[in-house]
C-alpha cells in the first residue's frame, strides 16, 4: 500500500490552482512526514480534466510540478464534476450521473490525465458517484448507467492495452445513493459482471 495524500480538501477549478496546491500542500506535507517520495491524489473538475486530456503541454507542467515535489500520482477523484467547494453544494454533487454521457467524458478525460502521468507498473484508480441519487431511479436509468459503464470498462482496457498503465474505476457508495453501501457495490458489479456486460478487472 503506498502513503498518498488527498487534495480534495483544497478548492481549485483551474490548472494554476492545482499546481499551487501541490507547491502549498502535497509538497510541505511529504516534507514534513520525511517521506522521500509521497502520492497524492487529485479532484479534477470536468472542464480541466478535458483540458488536459487533450493537452500534453499541460500534461507535461503538472508532471513537472509533481516532480518538483517528490510527490506521484496515484488516483484522481471524479465525483464531484465541478464546483465541489461551492457554499451549497447538496444533491448537485452526485450530477451529472450515470446515465448522462457527459459523466462518461469526464472520466475517460481523468483516464487519459492518470495513464500519461502514472509511474512505470503503477496501478492507478478514479474513484466516481455509485450510479446516482436514488430516488428517482426507474429501470430505464438502470439500463442507460449499465450501459454508460459497460463502455467505460471497455475503454479502460483499450487504455491499458495501448499505454501499457492499467486505470481501474472504483464507484464510491453513499448513503442515499442508488449503491449506498460497499455490498452493494460488490453485489451490482458482480451481478454484470456474471452477465459479461461489466470488465471486472
Amino acid at each position: 500500500m503506498e502513503l498518498s495524500y488527498c487534495t480534495n480538501v483544497h478548492p481549485a477549478e483551474d490548472l494554476e490552482g492545482v499546481l499551487e496546491q501541490l507547491d502549498a500542500f502535497s509538497g510541505p506535507v511529504r516534507r514534513a512526514a520525511g517521506l522521500d517520495v509521497l502520492g497524492v491524489g487529485l479532484w479534477l473538475p470536468a472542464d480541466l480534466a478535458a483540458r488536459l486530456a487533450t493537452s500534453a503541454e499541460d500534461r507535461a507542467r503538472l508532471r513537472e510540478r509533481l516532480d518538483v515535489n517528490a510527490l506521484v500520482l496515484r488516483t484522481i477523484n471524479a465525483f464531484p464534476y465541478r464546483a465541489f467547494h461551492a457554499e451549497v453544494v447538496k444533491l448537485d454533487v452526485y450530477r451529472p450521473d450515470w446515465t448522462d454521457a457527459r459523466r462518461v467524458a469526464h472520466t475517460l478525460d481523468c483516464a487519459v490525465v492518470l495513464a500519461d502521468l502514472l509511474p512505470e507498473d503503477a496501478v492507478g484508480s478514479i474513484s466516481t458517484l455509485p450510479l446516482g441519487w436514488r430516488d428517482p431511479w426507474t429501470p430505464e436509468d438502470e439500463r442507460q448507467a449499465t450501459a454508460q459503464l459497460a463502455h467505460v470498462s471497455r475503454e479502460l482496457r483499450g487504455l491499458r492495452e495501448r499505454t501499457g498503465r492499467t486505470v481501474r474505476l472504483a464507484i464510491e457508495p453513499e448513503p442515499g445513493c442508488v449503491l449506498d453501501t460497499v455490498h452493494d457495490v460488490v453485489a451490482w458489479l458482480g451481478a454484470r459482471s456474471r452477465s459479461g456486460e461489466i470488465d471486472p478487472e
